[in-house]
């Protein structure tokens, strides 16, 4: 007897192969028939689940995506690092170290980001609100230094965290187009060098 695929675990699995060949073809290079070919699915078996081309890729942003964000920052706010460690923490991949398949391949995010916020406005505003709750996270972390005294009292937490995820989104973009490991790292950890700026030298 043949074991049916629980609905749950055949939509997730939906998601991660159409996620993965997101992230190396982008939307527009993204082909229904690959997504059957790699999960050994019927074509009427993914459309039951996702009417259509675009329900799935706003599904890979919405329950992929966006999750594997909450998740990693989540971790983050339940360790004792300080405000501007556990900010800067927040610059590392979700998934570990960065490798040079990652790098060339670029941040999944990010890259639906350039390729479909002109074309197409639910893409955009998904994409978007996945940074702008960066953003608010780490505003939220400079405040809470302001108040315990860690952060200088003059810092602008929602301009300062805006430019944060700003300069480490154009990090990303430059090094798909240098291809170069250690340049990412230098970047990087010049962009936390500057979150330590943001330190009140009263109680640093």
């Amino acid at each position: 007897m043949v074991r049916k695929k629980n609905p749950q675990q055949t939509r997730q699995q939906i998601l991660e192969v159409t996620a993965d060949l997101l992230h190396r073809h982008g939307y527009k290079g993204l082909r229904v028939d690959e997504v059957v070919e790699k999960t050994g699915l019927t074509k009427g078996a993914i459309y039951h689940h996702f009417p259509n081309k675009q329900a799935l890729g706003y599904a890979v942003v919405d329950e992929l995506l966006h999750k594997v964000f909450l998740e990693h920052w989540n971790k983050l706010l339940e360790t004792e690092a300080t405000p501007l460690e556990i900010i800067s923490l927040s610059f590392e991949c979700p998934d570990g170290e960065m490798s040079e398949d990652n790098l060339e391949i670029g941040c999944p995010l990010t890259n639906l980001g350039q390729e479909m916020s002109y074309d197409d406005e639910g893409f955009r505003f998904r994409i978007n609100s996945v940074f702008d709750n960066w953003s608010n996270q780490i505003a939220d972390l400079l405040r809470k230094g302001i108040e315990d005294g860690s952060v200088k009292p003059d810092v602008n937490p929602i301009k300062t965290a805006r430019f944060l995820v700003s300069s480490f989104q154009g990090i990303q973009c430059n090094s798909k187009c240098t291809k170069d490991l250690e340049r990412y790292h230098e970047n990087v950890d010049y962009l936390r060098s500057i979150i330590q700026t943001l330190a009140n030298p009263v109680t640093a």
